[in-house]
């Protein structure tokens, strides 16, 4: 073809009589298209990763029963889990933040059932060494192809030092 390279699939098998090799029959089936589209996915989805692993703040989905589907690497560190991967099928009451949980599950079950977006709200979230910081979140509507509510898509990023700061600043200033 050409003088290119083809990938092939192939199957071979004995072919016996009275329990004599008399021969091989086989067959072989063109997947160079098959290998082609799935190095797309590949790479696709490490350019995924790379963006969202990237990204300065903490993002995650869920789905419809509150259960992570995804994460980036910086949310799975502040969960306490050492890659994304570790934090799929969990919820909210299995990870650090377990008080935080009830809260949590209210913004995101009135933002599936609204479908409206709640926007750079402050909370506060447990870490894995007790530790209460301090976030400001953003929580969307996570939607299929068909444009129906699958879950919810999230961010935060952390905010206690510049809480802190701010609170320095303001105690610094009435004793001026």
């Amino acid at each position: 073809m050409g003088g290119r390279w083809r990938w092939c699939e192939t199957s071979k098998s004995a072919v016996l009589i009275d329990g004599k090799v008399i021969g091989m029959v086989g067959y072989a089936r063109d997947i160079t298209d098959r290998r082609a589209a799935q190095a797309e996915i590949a790479e696709s989805r490490n350019l995924f990763r790379a963006v969202i692993d990237t990204v300065p703040v903490r993002v995650f989905w869920k789905d419809r029963t509150l259960r992570y589907l995804g994460c980036n690497e910086a949310f799975a560190k502040d969960a306490g889990m050492a890659q994304p991967e570790d934090v799929i099928g969990k919820d909210d009451y299995q990870l650090a933040w377990a008080a935080q949980a009830p809260s949590y599950r209210s913004i995101d079950l009135a933002v599936m059932e609204s479908g409206a977006a709640r926007l750079s709200f402050e909370t506060a979230q447990t870490t894995p060494t007790g530790e209460l910081r301090q976030l400001r979140r953003s929580v969307v509507a996570l939607r299929n192809q068909e444009d129906e509510i699958i879950g919810v898509l999230g961010m935060y990023e952390d905010i206690t030092d510049e809480k802190r700061a701010a609170k320095d600043a303001g105690r610094a200033g009435t004793r001026a």
